[in-house]
This record gives C-alpha cells, sequence and structure tokens, in this order.
C-alpha cells in the first residue's frame, strides 16, 4: 500500500491531500456544532426557561398576593398564552408553619387531561435545596424540559413553581440548521476541490513535470540539459537557474567540505574554553550561595536578637510596675479570705479574683520568658479539659458579646505531655482573639482531635485544636506579620502585639506548630498541632 502510494503522481497525491483537508475540516466544523454549539443552544435555553419559571414567583410580593388563588391562576393562564412552547405551569405550597410536602396550589396547561400524580421529585428537591432544579432526562426522548424553582415571598420559601417546557420546536429548528450547515459545508468543499485543482493542473503540474524530466536528465549524467520552463513566475526562475545550479554544484561540494572542517575545529576548541568557564561558573555559584545563606542567617539571628532585647526591656519595665500593685492585691485578698463572714459565693468570687492576679503574674513572666526559652513544667494534660476551662473562665466575656460557644472536643484524645498553665494561656489568646474579632457576636467554635497516622501508638501523631470564629478575619497581606512581637490590628489600647508572639513561642517550646487561615469578612481558624507520645494515657 505504501509503495503504491509512493508512485502515485504528485496530482493524485495532492488532490487526495485536498479532499481529506476539506472533508476534516467539515466533519470538523460538524463536530464542533454538534458536540459544542448544539450544547450552548441546549443550555441558553434552558437558562430562558428557568428564567420564566423564576419571574413566577418574583413577581410576587406579599404572602397574602400568593395565596390569591384567582389572581394566581389568571397570572398562569396569561403565561402560558404568552409561550407557545409552555405545556404546563403549576403552584406548590408548603404548609404553614410545619414540616411537610408541598401541595398543588394551582395549575395551567395546555394538555387535554391534567396528569394524575403526586408531588414531582423535582418541586421537592428545589424545596429542600432552596434553589431551581432541571430535569433533562426527557428532552431527547419526550421532547420535554422539566424546570422546578423555590419562590420566596418576604425572605421566605413559601411554595414552589413547577413547569413544563416543549422542546420539539426547538429540535426542528436546530436539526434544520445542522443539515442546512452540513449541505452548505459539502458545497464549499467541492467548489474547493476543483477550483484548486484546476490551478495546480495549469501552474504547478504541467512545468514541475517539464523540470522532473529535465532533473532526472541531469541524474544520468547529462549536465548540459537546459530546462524547457518559460515564463516570469517562481517555476520559471527555477527552469532559468537550473542549469547555473549545476555547474556549481561540484565547485560547492568541495566548499562546504572545507568550511564542515573548519567548523568542527573551531566547535571542539569552543566546547573546550565552555567546560572551563562553566566549570568556573558553577564554583563561584556555589561559594555566593554559601555566602547569601550565611548572610540570611546572620540577619534573621540579629532581628530575633534586636526584638528579644526591646521585648526583655518591656518586660522588665512591666514586670516592676505592675509587681508591688499585685502583690499588694493580693496581699488583701488573702486577709478577706480569712473572714469567717464570708459566704460561699463570695469566698469563690474572691478565690476567682485571686487566681486571675496569679494569671496575671504570670503572664508577666512569660513576657520576661519570651526573651528566652520558655521553661516547662511538662505533666500528662488532658486538652479536652484544659480547653473547656479556658471557655469556663471566659463565659462573662462569651456572653457579654452574645457569641454562641460551640465545643466538638474528640473523646478519644490522648493526654499530651505539656505545661498546663502555659497552653492556658495560648488557648485562651486565641480565644480571647477571637472574641475581638465578633464585637457584634458570632459563633465560635472549638474541637480537638489528631492528625497524623490512625494507629495509636503511631509515630507522628499530632493532638489537633482549632478555634474558629465568624469575625471580621484577617487581610491576607498582613497575615505572615501576626505571630511578630508588637505587630497588632486591634485598635489603640486593645493589645500590645505580644499574644500571638508569645503564644508561638510557647507552641514550638512544646515541639508543635500553629498557623492560621483566613479571609476578610469570612472569619479566621488558628490550628494548634502538639506532638503525642507513644503510650499517652487517654483522655
Amino acid at each position: 500500500m505504501i509503495r503504491r502510494w509512493n508512485e502515485t503522481s504528485l496530482r493524485t497525491k495532492v488532490s487526495g491531500m485536498i479532499l481529506v483537508i476539506v472533508g476534516l475540516s467539515a466533519l470538523s466544523a460538524e463536530y464542533i456544532d454538534r458536540r459544542y454549539v448544539a450544547k450552548l443552544a441546549q443550555e441558553n435555553f434552558q437558562q430562558e426557561m428557568v428564567a420564566v419559571v423564576r419571574q413566577v414567583g418574583a413577581a410576587i410580593t406579599t404572602i397574602a398576593e400568593f395565596h390569591n388563588q384567582p389572581s394566581r391562576e389568571l397570572e398562569l393562564y396569561k403565561l402560558l398564552a404568552s409561550r407557545p412552547d409552555l405545556v404546563e405551569i403549576r403552584l406548590y405550597t408548603l404548609p404553614a408553619g410545619e414540616a411537610g410536602p408541598p401541595s398543588l396550589f394551582v395549575s395551567a396547561g395546555n394538555n387535554v387531561q391534567p396528569k394524575q400524580e403526586g408531588n414531582p421529585i423535582l418541586v421537592e428537591q428545589a424545596v429542600r435545596q432552596a434553589s431551581d432544579v432541571s430535569d433533562l432526562s426527557g428532552w431527547g426522548r419526550e421532547h420535554l424540559l422539566k424546570i422546578a424553582a423555590p419562590i420566596l415571598v418576604e425572605n421566605r420559601m413559601v411554595g414552589a413553581a413547577y413547569a413544563e417546557f416543549s422542546t420539539a420546536q426547538f429540535d426542528e429548528v436546530l436539526d434544520y440548521q445542522r443539515r442546512l450547515s452540513l449541505t452548505r459545508r459539502l458545497a464549499t468543499g467541492a467548489v474547493i476541490v476543483l477550483a484548486i485543482n484546476l490551478f495546480l493542473y495549469l501552474k504547478v503540474h504541467r512545468p514541475v513535470r517539464a523540470l522532473l524530466a529535465a532533473v532526472e536528465s541531469v541524474a544520468h549524467g547529462n549536465m548540459t540539459t537546459a530546462v524547457p520552463v518559460g515564463g516570469g513566475d517562481e517555476i520559471g526562475r527555477l527552469g532559468s537557474r537550473f542549469n547555473t545550479m549545476v555547474k556549481r554544484i561540484r565547485a560547492a561540494t568541495e566548499e562546504n567540505r572545507k568550511l564542515y572542517d573548519q567548523l568542527q575545529r573551531a566547535h571542539d576548541d569552543l566546547q573546550i574554553k565552555v567546560d572551563e568557564a562553566t566549570t568556573e561558573v558553577r564554583q563561584k555559584i556555589k561559594e555566593l550561595a554559601r555566602t547569601n545563606e550565611i548572610l540570611s542567617t546572620t540577619q534573621r539571628e540579629a532581628a530575633r536578637a534586636q526584638r528579644l532585647s526591646a521585648i526583655g526591656q518591656l518586660a522588665a519595665t512591666v514586670a516592676h510596675k505592675i509587681g508591688t500593685p499585685l502583690t499588694a492585691l493580693s496581699g488583701h485578698i488573702q486577709l478577706l479570705q480569712e473572714d469567717p463572714q464570708l459566704s460561699l459565693e463570695a469566698r469563690r468570687r474572691i478565690d476567682t479574683v485571686e487566681a486571675q492576679i496569679e494569671r496575671t503574674s504570670r503572664i508577666i513572666q512569660d513576657l520576661l520568658l519570651y526573651a528566652r526559652k520558655p521553661e516547662l513544667t511538662v505533666v500528662p494534660l488532658n486538652l479536652n479539659e484544659c480547653l473547656e476551662e479556658c471557655v469556663a473562665l471566659l463565659r462573662p466575656e462569651i456572653d457579654r458579646r452574645g457569641v454562641v460557644p460551640v465545643l466538638a472536643l474528640s473523646p478519644d484524645l490522648d493526654k499530651v505531655q505539656a505545661d498546663p498553665q502555659q497552653l492556658q494561656e495560648v488557648f485562651c489568646n486565641l480565644i480571647e482573639n477571637a472574641l475581638d474579632a465578633m464585637p457584634t457576636g458570632g459563633t465560635l467554635t472549638i474541637r480537638s482531635g489528631t492528625r497524623g497516622p490512625t494507629t495509636a501508638g503511631s509515630a507522628g501523631r499530632r493532638a489537633a485544636v482549632e478555634v474558629e470564629d465568624t469575625g471580621e478575619g484577617i487581610p491576607r497581606e498582613v497575615q505572615a506579620q501576626i505571630f511578630q512581637p508588637f505587630f497588632t490590628t486591634k485598635k489603640a489600647g486593645r493589645g500590645t502585639g505580644l499574644g500571638l508572639a508569645i503564644a508561638l513561642e510557647t507552641v514550638r517550646a512544646h515541639g508543635g506548630q500553629i498557623s492560621v487561615e483566613s479571609e476578610a469578612g469570612k472569619g479566621s481558624r488558628f490550628l494548634v498541632l502538639l506532638p503525642l507520645s507513644d503510650g499517652a494515657d487517654r483522655c
């Protein structure tokens, strides 16, 4: 087959290729028309019909207007009369104040006998999903498009609209356009094939055949052959220069051989020089990379040293200014606790005040500890109990801000080896930041669980604590800076910018990680990961 094709004349090959190209073009256009254009037309038709069904509910402004059956029925028949492709339309109403399936309220249609059926599944889906739903399964078989859309009145779903549209006319027009397009493509292709073949025969085939005869003569050794081709076009110029080309072939071949030898020697010399230069450049790049790495490490350490120095000075000042009043307050509280006439409720409140004084003192110590690695008092810690204590401690502030706390704590969470006081400070800081982000109320979700291998005792398992709010969120451009000391997005007087920096140092001291995911206007989610030791006790 290949040999027979190779022996075929150029004219036949060109004609065959033109036929193939034109045929493939027509088939490709037909495929695109059927696959994409027709699909796009169907989607546009579907969207148009969905808009018609939505308009039924959009025109209703009050619940009383919706339940006006004569008025609704008149509107449906008007719509039916204005849409020849509308087969049937129905309105369904939802039970008031109780759950239940929608019930048929009013209908209008062109069917001779109305269909006796319950609520269409499409209507129940539209009500359940609170969005319009389409059924295309009957398009090709029954030429029928079914659409259901919920009806919202006064921001409340009161019912649903269901309609059936005939696609027969649309499909007929689409088929006619396809046939017309295919006929037009075939006719155009036939004209193109005939025109190109005629041109090739007159302007290419005959001159090339004469030139081929001259080439064959030269191939047999007759270097004096003249090409009998005239004219001023490219083929004519080719024929006129053919003899000159033959005369120069031998000289050009010898010249090219010499030039090739010179280029080969030059290439070898250049390759050697390039290899030497490349080796030198690579060595310098490696040295520069090491220098840059050392410089970057030095700069980071210097910046950290400056921050720690500033934090140390601030912590010393705070400890000096606040330590003495706190000591006096603690003494007075202890004296009050010795009063035998205190009620149980008053004693409980005093205990709470004393605990908060101790917590404040510990915070001051944390400021001092931030300048150096925190010293941990590690014990087995139940993270769920720690989180519950944090919520209980901040309950007054949570209630005052109208925030709804949601605790999703895993009962199978293992204990971690950690400092209870320092981790409580971390979680309280994250919860307080979440409350500050929801000044008008919202939802505070606290989750606990396990990340890593699912088998208990497996290496790499980590306890995970998530603190998520529905507040203002953190802009993406400042998220990388929130763990830096003294950086804060809060208003003046609301924060020092040390809370998250201390939390980061504390979590790192426990061998863990802390990260944030946030989007402005959609809330934030902080994730704390702590390592679980093998054989840890269950919570």
